[in-house]
């Protein structure tokens, strides 16, 4: 745009020196710790949560499956994105994490051309080498997370937001609408990556009408540029609803997670609105949406689509709201605080963990504590004055990013905070830090000291008063040890160094029943290598201790309800590994009351159902009946390696054909002998042959 070019000729050359060396700083400071991530953290070669569902959500896509089969319940461009880099520099974390470190550095130029327009060389500069140097900005590229790609698509949005602002009513029509266009395809995109910019949709569509109101313009002459906006935004969310329609049937302007989102950050359970779980949702992004749904369906009573899903979550927060708007007005409140405040809320990451992997990120660089702090002092000190920038047509723009930055803080403080979250605020609020330190500057040469103390005075207030004491953190930071510690287990599996970590973490801090249910999973996996080795003794100590604290999680009072689901698995899988077919039916039938849907727990309990039947020759056709149904029922749900669920259903229907006559004999017989030949189709074996052989004799 003209715009661009105006600025960059309007620039000295000891500015464009400068700006380059702050992008080539912020480059390097990214690629260092890219290359430090990838050689010492733990989680660099196995992405997890949400970066493991982007990546193999990307892998599909790059390797063909580009429409895919469900209603999109993630936000979909940044996968998009991530396939298109795979398919441009090959399926590499290394050179994704490089263009995100480019995406990071363009971040910073947007943002010194955005302060520039609005405060001038020297706060936009600053606002550059803030941005440049701040920590968790460092971090990001080296995370398969979405803010990577929003950031820049932000910051764009923002300058042409502001460019169009400044210029309303000075350029001509064909070049205001080109402006207005583009502001709301930006949004768009956007949309396709935070949810909560569709909130904000409205807003951009009606700010040009505001504009003219403002100005005392001719209102039916601003229509054409609101039109634009939405214009814009339909281009780029049209396709994704038509697709979402064609998939899955319904009306989805881009996912059905919208409802889901807000009741995640407003509920009783959560009084400060984190990222957290749910009793009835896994941890894991491939199953949140079904989780969700199930939940919903249950307590309903019927089956829902995605957007039924999404309204009935809404609906329970406008429930819980007119039930007790003063315990949402609280959660509001600390929302507010802790997006405001200088500790970096942890979700997936939590930086001083991270930290401990990644030299850089502990160097002494200023963070929110700063950048926060001036920032929230320059923006108030604007919104003091805004009387004065409202008469004025260029500082309308500085009312545009002020407005902008107020109206995506209520976005955050309405859905889920944390420090990903608040990352998006940085672009906007920087421009306001860098301009507050020039009136610092010239407010101390001119004695301005009362309006400028009270905003230093607010802003320290607000960034610098803790709402998690020390121990509350710790306890985040003890999260993330745990899960680091899980990791382990689920990639190197159980061993004595894992368990001595475990044990150092339970006495650092007792009494966590998380820990707890990994210790007694860890102890179980040594139990099985014990046993393995013929070691009896030792299976039975690391057994009893195992069984010993799944026990104690399920007794505690505060155990939340998928905590005592899996300690009533293990425990079930732990009594099966012993050979106590009637502890394990016992876990595994209570571990069903919380799940029907775990084809694990169905499958455990069809062999102990199975064993019994063996060991109970007067219910034997019942229990083997029970065992059959449970079978299949884990097959349904659980469609990956059938095999052994297959040679189990098929030993269950011989053992009940043995004790079947007539019809019923030769049916059971059957049906085992079809189903053993399914299980040898996909490979030979000893046990499979035997069986089939006797089924075969039988008949």
């Amino acid at each position: 745009m003209s715009e661009v070019a105006s600025t960059a000729r309007s620039v000295k050359g000891w500015e464009w020196i400068t700006l380059a060396a702050l992008l080539l700083l912020g480059f390097v400071l990214r690629c260092t710790v890219i290359g430090q991530y990838e050689s010492t953290h733990p989680l660099a070669d196995r992405p997890v949560i949400d970066e493991a569902s982007y990546e193999d959500w990307a892998l599909e896509i790059s390797r063909g499956d580009w429409m895919g089969e469900e209603v999109f319940f993630q936000e979909p461009l940044y996968p998009y994105w991530m396939a298109t880099v795979f398919a441009v520099f090959g399926e590499s974390r290394t050179s994704l994490r490089t263009v995100q470190a480019g995406l990071g550095v363009l971040t910073v130029f947007l943002v010194w051309a955005l302060t520039r327009r609005l405060f001038g060389v020297n706060p936009a500069l600053l606002a550059a080498l803030a941005l440049a140097t701040y920590r968790p900005a460092l971090l990001l590229p080296s995370l398969l997370l979405k803010p990577n790609l929003f950031l820049p698509i932000l910051a764009g949005m923002a300058w042409v937001l502001v460019a169009a602002t400044q210029a309303s009513g000075t350029t001509t029509t064909k070049r205001a609408l080109l402006r207005w266009l583009l502001v709301g395809g930006l949004a768009g995109l956007g949309a396709l990556l935070r949810g909560n910019m569709l909130l904000l949709l409205p807003a951009f569509a009606v700010w040009p009408a505001a504009l003219a109101l403002i100005r005392r313009a001719s209102f039916s002459k601003s229509l054409p540029a609101c039109a634009a906006i939405l214009a814009g935004a339909l281009l780029i969310l049209a396709p994704v609803a038509l697709r979402n329609h064609h998939v899955g049937g319904v009306w989805a302007l881009t996912t059905s997670g919208a409802g889901t989102n807000v009741y995640g950050g407003n509920n009783s359970d959560n009084p400060y609105g984190l990222a957290r779980e749910f009793d009835w949702v896994r941890g894991i992004p491939e199953f949140e949406a079904e989780d969700w749904k199930h939940e919903a369906e249950r307590r309903l009573g019927r089956e829902l689509d995605p957007t039924e899903v999404s309204s009935y979550w809404l609906a329970q927060v406008g429930e819980s709201i007119l039930a007790d708007p003063a315990m949402h007005l609280s959660i509001l409140w600390n929302k507010l605080r802790l997006t405001l405040g200088s500790y970096e809320v942890p979700d997936n990451h939590h930086l001083e963990w991270d930290a401990r992997f990644v030299p850089l990120l502990r160097a002494p660089l200023p963070g929110y504590d700063l950048w926060g702090w001036l920032g929230l002092a320059g923006l108030l000190l604007f919104l003091s004055e805004l009387s004065a920038r409202i008469k004025e047509t260029e500082r309308m723009g500085g009312v545009a990013l002020a407005l902008f930055y107020l109206a995506y803080l209520g976005t955050i403080v309405l859905t889920v905070t944390s420090m990903r979250a608040r990352l998006a605020l940085l672009p906007l609020l920087l421009p306001f830090a860098g301009e507050f330190v020039g009136r610092l500057a010239r407010g101390f040469r001119e004695r301005e000291f009362g309006r400028l103390a009270a905003v230093v005075l607010l802003s320290a207030l607000m960034v610098y008063v803790p709402v998690f004491d020390a121990t509350e953190r710790a306890m985040k930071l003890a999260t993330r040890e745990l899960n680091e510690l899980t990791y382990r287990f689920q990639e190197l599996g159980a061993s004595e160094a894992l368990l001595a970590d475990i044990d150092e973490l339970d006495q650092r801090y007792p009494n966590t029943l998380r820990v707890w249910s990994l210790h007694a999973e860890v102890g179980f996996g040594l139990a099985r290598a014990e046993a393995g080795e013929g070691n009896v003794d030792g299976m039975r100590e690391y057994a009893k201790a195992a069984r010993s604290r799944l026990e104690t999680v399920i007794e505690v009072a505060g155990t939340n309800e998928r905590e005592r689901h899996r300690a009533r698995v293990l425990l079930g899988d732990l009594a099966s590994f012993i050979g106590v077919p009637t502890a394990a039916r016992v876990h595994y039938e209570r571990a069903l009351e919380f799940d029907p849907t775990d084809a694990h727990v169905r499958r455990g309990l069809a062999e102990a159902l199975l064993i019994l039947a063996l060991d109970y020759p007067e219910d034997e056709a019942f229990l083997l009946l029970q065992s059959i149904d449970e079978f299949e029922a884990s097959l349904r749900l659980d469609h990956a390696e059938p095999g052994s669920r297959l040679l189990g259903l098929a030993n269950a229907e011989f053992q009940l054909a043995l004790v079947s006559n007539g019809e019923e004999r030769a049916e059971f017989l059957k049906l085992a002998e079809t189903h053993l030949l399914q299980v040898q189709a996909t490979g030979e074996s000893s046990e499979v042959s035997q069986l089939l052989e006797l089924v075969r004799k039988a008949q």
